[in-house]
Parts: structure tokens; C-alpha cells; sequence
């Protein structure tokens, strides 16, 4: 399953790639891609999902091999929100004053959107501790305000290999989904 949305992604990555900035800074380079998306058009497209046909072999003979075709239903929105975290993990495309959030070896285990809660699973090296809490802020902020441009999520709930976290750095209450208002404040929370 996972193998025909990494096709997927790739295949878009090339046309995607610079659009998402991890924060809300705009670029000649994120301003040109954003029109380019506007024009893409995904094979199949029907009322936000699309169909595709995944090829698998359809035998075990080594002189007779054939393939035969798999249909799958995907949500247009978990692809293009797992291709934004994707993004935020290969950091800002273009050399300026833009830091990446993610170290380099962070990979994303799982995506997906249920309830406009987007459900990010990440590797245990996306969990850098300890942040300053205007550290952290941005930390989380990166990843919520990339994530909510997209209509179906209102909110985000971080995993970090398959298990709930409660914080980062005791700065912020991720126990339950997260989402632009929860980081709206300038002074930390007491008690956390």
C-alpha cells in the first residue's frame, strides 16, 4: 500500500516541489509553483478521490510473467498532505534566512485525515528535544499552518512511532489535536 503512494508522490514532487513553505514567508519560486498547482489535474479525479489502477506481477513463473491491475480509491487530500510533511522533512528549497524543522533522518511512517483531524506519524528523530518554547511554537506552527491550508483539516494530532505524545517539551498539551488557535498565544502556558 504503501509502495503506489510513494509512486504517486513522486510523480508530483517535481511540479509540488517548492510550493509548501513550512512557514508563511512568501518567494518568487513559492508564488510561481502556487499557480502550477492550480493546473494540475489528477488522473481520475472524482469528488475529491482518485481512482488509480496499481499494476502487481501476476505470477510466481520466472517464463511466464504477467501483470494484472489493482484498483485503488485515495484521497486527494491525505496524498497532498502527506506530500507537505514530506516537504517540511526535506526543508526549505530555496538558500535564505528559512531553517528546516525536521533533521534530515526524520521520515513520516503514516498519514492520514479522519474527523478534519489530520494524523501525522513521524519517526523518533523528528522529536529534538529540548526546544525553547518560541522554538517549539514554531516547531508545531510549521506543521499546523501547512497542514490546515488544505479545507479538510481543522487540526493536527502528532505521533511519534506509533504512540500519542503528550509534549514535545513541556511548552505544549499535544495530548489531544492541535490547531492554529492553540498557537496563537505569545506567553507559555502555566502548569506545562
Amino acid at each position: 500500500m504503501k509502495k503506489y503512494r510513494k509512486i504517486l508522490i513522486f510523480c508530483f514532487l517535481f511540479v509540488l516541489s517548492f510550493s509548501f513553505v513550512a512557514c508563511e514567508k512568501k518567494d518568487e519560486v513559492s508564488i510561481s509553483n502556487k499557480n502550477k498547482i492550480k493546473q494540475i489535474k489528477f488522473p481520475n479525479e472524482k469528488d475529491n478521490n482518485i481512482d488509480l489502477k496499481i499494476y502487481f506481477a501476476d505470477n510466481d513463473s520466472e517464463s511466464d510473467s504477467d501483470i494484472a491491475k489493482e484498483e485503488r480509491l485515495l484521497k486527494k487530500e491525505e496524498i497532498i498532505g502527506e506530500l507537505i510533511i514530506q516537504e517540511l522533512i526535506k526543508g526549505p528549497a530555496v538558500k535564505g534566512s528559512l531553517k528546516p524543522i525536521f533533521p534530515k533522518e526524520t521520515r513520516l511512517l503514516s498519514f492520514s485525515i479522519k474527523d478534519s483531524v489530520a494524523y501525522v506519524n513521524l519517526s523518533k528523530e523528528a522529536y529534538h528535544a529540548p526546544m525553547s518554547y518560541n522554538n517549539e511554537k514554531a516547531y508545531l506552527k510549521c506543521i499546523v499552518w501547512s497542514l490546515t491550508q488544505l479545507p479538510s483539516i481543522k487540526k493536527v494530532k502528532l505521533l511519534i512511532e506509533n504512540k500519542n505524545i503528550n509534549n514535545l517539551t513541556k511548552n505544549f498539551d499535544l495530548s489531544k489535536p492541535i490547531e492554529r488557535d492553540d498557537l496563537k498565544s505569545d506567553t507559555p502556558k502555566e502548569g506545562m
